[in-house]
C-alpha cells in the first residue's frame, strides 16, 4: 500500500510529517506508526479512487493553530502552576478561532472525515483543536436555530460571532489544566486510585487559574470550568445541574466524542460510530436534547473512506456522506457476503432502506499492554474521567 495523505506527529508545538504521501507502507513502517499511536492511515488504491474525505479545517490552519497553542502549552510545562497566560496571548488565539469558524462555515458544518490522523501527543494539542472545531460547529448551529437567552430571559440572535469566538477560546483552552497533572497519573494504564482521580478532577479549576482573568470572558471561562459538568449533576468539579451553561455542555459533548474516538497513551480508541452513539445515549441526562440533536446532524458516525460491513454481509467503503441523512451514507460495495472481491458499485443507504451498516471493520490494535475498552463504549479509565456517567449510558434515553 502507498499512503494517500501524510501522517503527522506533534512535537513542541510543531506539526511534522512522520510519513509522506506515496510512501510504501512496509511492515516496519506499519509497526512504527502503531507504536506512535497512529490508528489509521489513508492509502491509495483503485477501489477508493474518487473518495476524498474533506477535513473540517485545512492543514495550513491546523498547523497555525497547533503552533500558537503549542507556545502557550510550552510556557505552562516550563513554568508550572505559577504560569499566568496574559490576556494579550488569549486575544491572539481569537484570530485562530475566527479562522477556524470561517473554514467550518465554508465546509458546511459537518464532520465527515477522521478528524486528525496523527501520533497522539501527551500535551493534548490535537485534542484541544478537535474539540474546538467540533464545539464551534455545534455552537454555530445551536445559535442559528435557537438564539441565546440574555439575563432578562429574552431570546436574542444578535452578537452570534462574538459569542462563538468566546466559546472557541474556551474550547481551545479547556484542558490546559491537565498540563499540571503528573505524567505518571495522566498516562497511567487502568484504573486510577481515589487520590489520583481527585488530582484529575482538579484540572478544570487549575486551568482557569492559569489564565489571567483580564481578557478571558465569562463565556470562555464557563467552557473551561464546566466541560466535565453534567445536567444531572453527576459531573465535576462542582456538580452543577440543570443550570449548566450551553457552552459547558457543548465543551463536554465535544470532549467526550474526541476522547473516546482518539488514541490515548492509556487506552485504545473506539470506532467513531461508538463514540457518536455514546454521546447520543447521554442526551437528556448529561446533555440537553436540543444540543444532542444538533450533534447528531453535525458528526457523521461513519466517516468517508471508512471500511464497513453491511447487514447483508457485504463489505465496502463509505463513499459519501450527506448531511440530511448523515447516518445512512453512500457505500461503495467491494466484497460480497462470502468475502470475495466484486466489481465495486455504489449504493445509497437512504434509498436502499433494507440494508444498514452493521459495523466498521477493525482498525489496528491499540497500544501494547493496554487492556481493551469495556463494552459500553468507553474504557475504564475514561469512564472515571467522565465522572461515572458513561457507566449509566446504556440506560439513558437516546436522542
Amino acid at each position: 500500500m502507498r499512503l494517500g495523505r501524510p501522517v503527522y506527529s506533534c512535537v513542541e508545538g510543531v506539526r511534522m510529517p512522520l510519513v509522506q504521501p506515496e510512501s510504501v507502507v512496509t511492515e516496519q513502517v506499519r509497526l512504527g506508526l502503531e507504536r506512535a499511536g497512529v490508528f489509521a492511515v489513508y492509502v491509495q488504491d483503485g477501489i477508493s479512487d474518487g473518495i476524498a474525505p474533506a477535513e473540517s479545517i485545512s492543514p495550513e490552519l491546523r498547523d497555525r493553530a497547533v503552533r500558537d497553542l503549542g507556545e502557550i502549552f510550552t510556557s505552562i510545562t516550563t513554568t508550572g502552576a505559577s504560569t499566568r497566560i496574559p490576556g494579550e496571548r488569549v486575544e491572539h488565539l481569537g484570530g485562530v478561532v475566527r479562522s477556524v469558524l470561517g473554514e467550518l462555515r465554508q465546509s458546511g458544518h459537518m464532520v465527515s472525515a477522521l478528524m486528525d490522523l496523527q501520533a497522539f501527543d501527551a500535551r493534548t494539542l490535537g485534542h484541544s483543536l478537535n474539540v474546538c472545531a467540533l464545539g464551534l460547529m455545534i455552537g454555530d448551529e445551536a445559535l442559528r436555530r435557537h438564539g441565546w437567552v440574555d439575563g432578562r430571559g429574552n431570546v436574542r440572535r444578535d452578537g452570534i460571532d462574538d459569542r462563538l469566538e468566546k466559546l472557541g477560546l474556551g474550547l481551545l483552552l479547556h484542558d490546559i489544566g491537565k498540563l499540571l497533572i503528573p505524567a505518571k497519573i495522566l498516562q497511567k494504564p487502568g484504573r486510577l486510585t481515589a487520590d489520583e482521580m481527585q488530582v484529575v478532577r482538579e484540572h478544570p479549576q487549575a486551568g482557569l487559574d492559569l489564565i489571567e482573568e483580564r481578557g478571558f470572558a465569562s463565556l470562555s471561562r464557563v467552557a473551561v470550568i464546566g466541560h466535565h459538568e453534567r445536567l444531572d449533576g453527576r459531573g465535576y468539579p462542582h456538580g452543577r445541574g440543570a443550570d449548566l451553561h450551553p457552552h459547558a455542555q457543548i465543551a463536554g459533548m465535544a470532549d467526550v466524542y474526541d476522547a473516546v474516538s482518539s488514541m490515548r497513551a492509556y487506552h485504545a480508541r473506539r470506532p467513531t460510530h461508538e463514540a457518536w452513539e455514546l454521546v447520543l445515549s447521554l442526551a437528556g441526562s448529561a446533555f440537553s436534547l436540543d444540543l444532542a440533536k444538533i450533534f447528531k446532524c453535525t458528526v457523521a458516525p461513519y466517516p468517508e473512506g471508512v471500511a464497513v460491513r453491511l447487514s447483508d454481509g457485504r463489505r465496502g467503503l463509505v463513499a459519501r456522506v450527506v448531511r440530511e441523512h448523515i447516518s445512512r451514507p453512500h457505500v461503495r460495495v467491494t466484497h460480497d457476503p462470502d468475502g470475495s472481491p466484486i466489481t465495486p458499485r455504489e449504493i445509497d443507504l437512504f434509498v436502499e432502506r433494507d440494508v444498514v451498516i452493521a459495523d466498521t471493520l477493525p482498525d489496528l490494535e491499540g497500544p501494547p499492554d493496554i487492556s481493551p475498552p469495556v463494552a459500553d463504549g468507553a474504557d475504564e479509565r475514561h469512564e472515571q474521567e467522565l465522572a461515572s456517567i458513561v457507566e449509566d449510558a446504556r440506560s439513558a434515553p437516546a436522542a
